[in-house]
This record gives C-alpha cells, structure tokens and sequence, in this order.
C-alpha cells in the first residue's frame, strides 16, 4: 500500500498538509472484498460526499467539463463544485471550484484513487485564477485500497497554501478567512467523517 502512496500523492513542498487514515479488518478475503466494492462506490459518488460527512459539510457537486451537472463516477478534466458553509467567494459564482486531475481506479486489485486540485470555474478554465480558498499547488488525493482482508481509506491534503491572488479584494479577505479555519484543522473533523464514511 505504501507504493500506491509514493506513486499518486503529490509531494509536500510548501504550506500545511494534512493525513487521514482509516483501516478496518475483516475476518476473510470475501468479506473484505465486499466492503472494498461498497467504498469504492461511495468514493466515486462524489455527489453524495456531502451525505457521508454530516449536515455542517461542504456539498460537492460533479459537472463535465462544460459545467453541467453530471450524476455518473468523476472522470479526469471534469470540475466539482463546492458549497462551503460560510462566507461564498465572489470569483466562481458564490462556490469554490476543483477539478479531477487523476483518478486510477483498479477495483479488480483493490485499489482506488481520486486527486482533485483547486481551480477555476468551467466558464473560464483559461483563467490563471483558481476559485477556492487554497492556491493552485494545493490537492487532495483520497484512496481506497485493499490488502489481504485490511481495508484502508485515506486522505491526503499536500501544500496547503491560501489562495491570495484573486481579482477580488474581498475573495482574498474570505479566502484569508476560510483558509485559516482549514489550515488550523477545522476542516478535518469533516473529512474525517467523510473517510470514516467511505469505509463504512
């Protein structure tokens, strides 16, 4: 398992991280292989993230690479929406925006990963100005991953930094805000709950 880690999270260069790793044992290979299937279903239903992780989360919403709302598994280049509770950035349409950059998805191995990085909305995806609170060299990488009867679920948040060069002074001050709360841990109770949701 550590070999899929080295290989698909980013290196931590600069900023915060953040890692959560959640594992659970199982008495045989079926059983173990059945929770595998049930996790990586609920990984790759992106638009219910927000079900698994409590009222207070974020919603996450999965669009295609023109926008629109899609109700399928992620696929690389489309874009999630996120509604984060509290103040809404001006820049992306009162939401904060990433998008999938990788997904491996190896279910017969029992293995599978999804890395999302901040950036900006569908309508202007030329933009060299990302629509979320931390900067573009941040991600998040999540993996469900099997070995023997034990299956873990993880989170890993690489270069954490706050996103401060926006077209608005008001998005840096919200940015500056909500970037903070995560960067002292308040988001981690609700990805917590989201891995601990994904593993079941």
């Amino acid at each position: 398992m550590q070999e899929h880690e080295d290989q698909n999270v980013p290196q931590q260069v600069e900023g915060k991280k953040l890692d959560i790793v959640e594992t659970r044992e199982f008495t045989d290979k079926e059983a173990a292989y059945a929770a595998f299937e049930r996790a990586r279903e609920k990984l790759l239903a992106l638009n219910s993230w927000h079900e698994l992780a409590g009222n207070v989360s974020a919603v996450f919403t999965l669009k295609d690479k023109f926008g629109r709302p899609v109700a399928r598994m992620p696929e690389v280049g489309d874009y999630v929406m996120i509604d984060i509770p509290g103040p809404s950035p001006a820049y992306g349409h009162g939401y904060d925006w990433v998008t999938v950059v990788k997904l491996e998805d190896r279910a017969a191995d029992g293995y599978v990963m999804l890395s999302l990085k901040p950036s900006p909305p569908p309508d202007e995806k030329d933009s060299n100005t990302v629509a979320h609170f931390f900067s573009s060299h941040s991600s998040t990488s999540l993996i469900v991953a099997l070995t023997a009867n034990k299956l873990q679920v993880s989170y890993y948040g690489r270069n954490e930094t706050i996103n401060t060069d926006n077209k608005a002074i008001v998005d840096d001050i919200r940015n500056l805000f909500v970037g903070f709360g995560a960067k002292l841990g308040l988001s981690h109770p609700q990805w917590k709950k989201l891995v601990l949701g994904i593993l079941g």
